[in-house]
């Protein structure tokens, strides 16, 4: 009686078994490094492809890309800061759902699936039906949301889709599916780089990769240390919420910063911008522009805007605080400024010198740029003569 259901599997074993292997090794890595968005399109290519290994023979190929293109569509929608089991779960029923009605209909409405992927609209080159205008829509949405946040999970599900899009008329998908898998499996692999080296909160490249482009300097660089005034009393006053949107303010300015100067985040409130190719002169004005440009940007704390959804931990409270009123404020940073020269002529001492100037920068009422000091040569004797020692 199961036989509809699961009858022997088709030809191209090798191929269906590489298929499955790059579904199994793109899934189980997905898990390892906590993309949520790219297991789910796991699931999906591996539900298309045991319905295609264990399915009639009358199956539509077509109307079954169509499916998988309304499920990247849906997976777009997720976010993937972070893996829920749950939503998995639900996911997998959906799936199932999904699958179980493509059998029923190809099985019992075999004309009207035929209609469905049947071409109906002549464009002069080619003829086209719903299953090309849906595949089509589904491709441009995974297109702008690639261009716009430039996601490398977005991208592999771009390159996923259109390598499925390339069988939507043949006879058998396995070379594609396994194409498909290959290219989510690539993505995620760059995503995991990515996270490597940025950091995640602002965007900005990490310690990392600020440790690895110091290595790369010539001798003619500047680094600027940048810190952001109070940050501590944001935190305190409005909650680590706020301190993280005061950071990912800051960062955006920082990633704008003039003179081909490259920000980097280097941990807590502390940023680093290297200016690969000018010396201090020139990068104090870059600096000091984005100083300007940080403070001219009205920040609005904790405002009524922001979510005021019940909390676990305030549901049993007889008496909860209220929403205070929104706080219209200014974010400031100071920055310690420092370049390379004979006297300072390590990256690492120049970093120094940057933090000192930037302690300086503290020292003298924040909100400010320091150019670090170089101490001068001291003249033999000098030390043998002190004003300042004499009665």
């Amino acid at each position: 009686m199961f036989a509809f259901w699961i009858p022997p599997a088709k030809s191209q074993p090798s191929l269906r078994l590489l298929c499955a292997a790059l579904i199994a090794a793109s899934g189980l890595l997905a898990i390892r490094l906590h993309s949520l968005r790219a297991f789910m399109v796991m699931l999906a290519l591996g539900a298309q492809l045991l319905v295609a290994a264990f399915s009639a023979e009358a199956i539509s190929y077509p109307v079954m890309g169509l499916l998988l293109a309304a499920d990247f569509g849906l997976v777009l929608l997720v976010e993937d800061t972070f893996f829920d089991w749950e939503a998995v779960a639900w996911w997998g029923g959906l799936l199932g759902v999904q699958w179980v009605m493509f059998l029923m209909a190809s099985r019992w409405a075999p004309a009207f699936m035929a209609d469905v992927a049947r071409p109906t609209f002549d464009l002069g080159v080619a003829r086209v039906g719903f299953v090309e205008i849906g595949v089509a829509l589904v491709l441009t949405m995974l297109f702008l949301r690639f261009a716009l946040s430039l996601d490398a999970v977005a991208a592999g599900m771009l390159w996923s889709l259109a390598a499925l899009a390339a069988g939507l008329r043949a006879t058998s998908d396995d070379g594609h599916l396994a194409l498909a898998a290959f290219a989510i499996g690539i993505a995620v692999v760059e995503r995991s780089h990515w996270i490597a080296y940025h950091d995640e909160l602002t965007g900005l490249p990490g310690r990392r990769a600020f440790n690895e482009a110091l290595a790369g300097l010539g001798e003619t660089f500047s680094v600027a240390i940048v810190d952001v005034d109070h940050f501590k009393q944001f935190n305190d006053s409005f909650g680590h919420d706020t301190g993280d949107q005061v950071l990912r303010k800051v960062a955006r300015h920082l990633g704008n910063v003039g003179g081909g100067g490259t920000a980097y985040r280097c941990g807590g409130e502390e940023f680093a911008v290297v200016f690969a190719k000018h010396g201090i002169t020139e990068s104090h004005a870059h600096a000091e522009a984005l100083r300007q440009a940080i403070e001219a940007d009205v920040f609005t704390a904790r405002g009524p805007g922001r979510s005021t959804r019940e909390r676990p931990d305030r549901r049993n409270t007889t008496t909860r605080r209220k929403q205070p009123a929104p706080v219209v404020t200014r974010v400031t940073v100071s920055i310690g400024l420092a370049e390379w020269s004979e006297r300072i002529p390590t990256a690492e001492q120049v970093i120094l010198a940057a933090d000192k100037a930037l302690y300086q920068a503290k020292h003298n009422g924040r909100n400010r740029v320091e150019l670090a000091q170089i101490a001068k040569p001291r003249v033999r004797g000098a030390a043998a003569f002190d004003p300042s020692r004499q009665a």
